[in-house]
């Protein structure tokens, strides 16, 4: 658990909404009253596989088979037509800082604290920090419901409710909230098609993350979820076929929605939702449509304490419908950087704040179940450091740090930069002119060293600069610079005869058969270009253009696209 320090700063946001690409088609009618299908073309998110055989584009993550997901464009500062900030001035920080309990910070907390404390802060620019609070709304010998709220400074609210059982009964247990308004429109994600629906007609709902809009206010929903009790290693088994979709029923100027759980000690019931009495969305927008399609209802779960992502069949435990708390929090970090209107700026938040809280003392968020390929390969089991997981997460805290203006999100990643400072060194090859190989996994038992892929390599220098970039801490940037030198000196061996790039260095094991992503290590090359010219005031860097080259070189003689122009 992240310690929560003393701080109050108004900090630097600098950003802009990045355009995306889409394309709209027609209505589609699955019921006759007013059914809007809305068929996009998203441009913010790519995911790319690497299997030990075959390179194929899926939604898995990396063990055998490795998905890693990047958002390119930029962000906005601000909620569109917000008007709800306010600003605060500049507080100082302290000689002899504490923690939340009063403890004095020691160890990387203090290292980060330090960076954070002489980092330049905008004292214009607004701080969003909703009020965060944790209540027990029931609890008897039957059931206990419990509630966790963010309400943010425009009196929007985020709502997580769960309910553990301590009794078995044949009748579910019903939960409900009653609304305003005399006309709604819902709309969501057909689980079906993977297009979006509107509808006026309240029957149709659907076990998906909707978004409903009345003439009083503005929706947002969760399946209400129904969980195995048991959360092994930050495991979540889904219950889908205990799960029912949400009713709706009119009333008189208001609307009554409701959902219900099974009463059973061997699961649990949850629901999120947020509330607003203005629109959290523009849906004339199509770039609001793009923003907020992203799976939290079918194959991926935002729960009580993080993000959760579907369990590969390697890992221990495993079901089919076994999620794992997920590191890189892919759909909170989409939110943040794109969360120019009310709608994903709240979810952003939200979400990246809770999987912010499950970083450890060391100063990382650890994978939870144990993965059969490093265990086999490796000697690496449960609860293992995933330097790509990790660093992705910690971009999501600085485009966090940016977007909301809030300094706990950068003391975060400048803790995670200190823990990855100490990974590097002790965990890594030199190369020939002193450059720094860093290993991809890391581990706090005995284990075999682990192989260097390039686009972890990348990742891992991009953040440092992007850090440094904003902290002027001159060992953010000494680590990259060596990280880079690494690359330099190794430039030849990541080239292959047909201009693809090597996937890994250093794989000892007989299984490395993996390969190359079709274009992601393209863009990691890119970004690590830009930031070098950035961090340095210089021109580009020779070896990580030959290596772009030799890249696009093989993407464009096997007709790869969507890579990063």
């Amino acid at each position: 658990m992240l310690k929560k320090v003393k701080i109050c700063l108004a900090v630097l946001a600098i950003s802009t909404l990045a355009s995306i690409a889409v394309n709209a088609a027609t209505v589609k009618n699955p019921d006759p009253k007013k059914v809007t299908k809305i068929t996009t073309t998203t441009t913010e998110e790519t995911t790319e596989t690497t299997t030990e055989e075959t390179t194929e584009e899926v939604t898995d993550e990396e063990t055998e088979t490795t998905t890693k997901e990047k958002s390119e464009g930029t962000t906005s500062s601000n909620i569109e037509g917000s008007g709800q900030l306010t600003t605060i001035a500049l507080d100082e920080f302290s000689e002899n800082p504490t923690d939340a309990q009063g403890q004095p910070l020691t160890g990387k907390d203090l290292a980060a604290y330090k960076v954070v404390a002489k980092t330049y802060k905008d004292k214009w620019t607004a701080k969003t920090s909703p009020l965060i609070s944790e209540t027990t709304l029931h609890s008897d010998a039957d059931y206990t419901e419990k509630a966790k709220t963010f309400t943010f400074d425009n009196g929007d609210k985020f709502t997580i409710k769960r309910f553990n059982f301590s009794t078995n009964n044949n009748a579910r247990l019903e939960d409900s909230i009653t609304i305003e308004g005399n006309t709604m429109q819902i709309r969501y994600v057909s689980p079906e098609t993977n297009e979006w629906y509107m509808s006026e007609n309240l029957v149709n709902t659907a076990k998906q993350t909707m978004f409903i809009d009345t003439d009083k206010g503005s929706y947002i929903f969760s399946v209400p979820a129904v969980y195995t009790n048991s959360f092994e290693n930050n495991t979540l088994e889904m219950r889908p076929e205990l799960e029912q979709k949400i009713e709706i029923q009119k009333g008189d100027g208001t609307y009554t929605l409701k959902w219900s759980f099974p009463r059973n000690t061997e699961t649990i019931g949850e629901i999120w939702m947020l509330q607003s009495a203005n629109k959290l969305a523009d849906w004339s927008n199509i770039n609001h449509f793009n923003t907020l399609k992203q799976d939290l209802g079918v194959n991926r779960r935002f729960s009580w304490d993080g993000y959760y992502f579907p369990t590969p069949s390697n890992y221990t435990p495993y079901s089919p419908t076994m999620l794992y708390r997920q590191p890189s929090d892919y759909s909170g970090a989409s939110f943040t950087k794109y969360g120019s209107f009310p709608a994903p700026f709240e979810l952003g938040y939200v979400f990246t704040y809770t999987c912010m809280e499950n970083q450890n003392t060391d100063g990382y968020w650890p994978t939870g179940p144990k993965s059969g390929w490093l265990a086999t390969d490796f000697n690496i089991a449960a609860g293992f450091y995933d330097t790509r997981f990790n660093t992705d997460f910690g971009c999501n805290l600085i485009d966090a740090y940016k977007r909301y203006n809030n300094t706990q999100f950068l003391m975060a990643a400048c803790k995670y930069a200190e823990f990855f400072l100490e990974h590097a060194e002790k965990n890594s090859y030199v190369t020939t002119n002193g450059g720094l190989l860093v290993e991809d996994y890391g581990y706090k038992y005995e284990h075999t060293k682990t192989h260097v892929s390039l686009n972890h390599q990348l990742a891992e220098m991009n953040y440092l600069y992007r850090l440094y970039n904003i902290t002027k801490e001159d060992r953010y940037k000494e680590m990259a610079d060596r990280m880079l030198k690494g690359v330099e000196d190794t430039k030849d061996q990541w080239v292959l005869a047909n201009n693809n790039l090597n996937y890994a260095l250093y794989y000892l094991a007989n299984t490395n058969t993996m390969v190359d992503y079709p274009y992601l290590t393209y863009n990691d090359l890119k970004e690590a270009q830009e930031l070098y010219m950035q961090s340095h005031n210089k021109a580009k860097n020779e070896t990580l253009q030959y290596l772009m080259d030799c890249k696009m070189e093989w993407m464009l003689a096997n007709g790869v696209t969507g890579y990063n122009k």
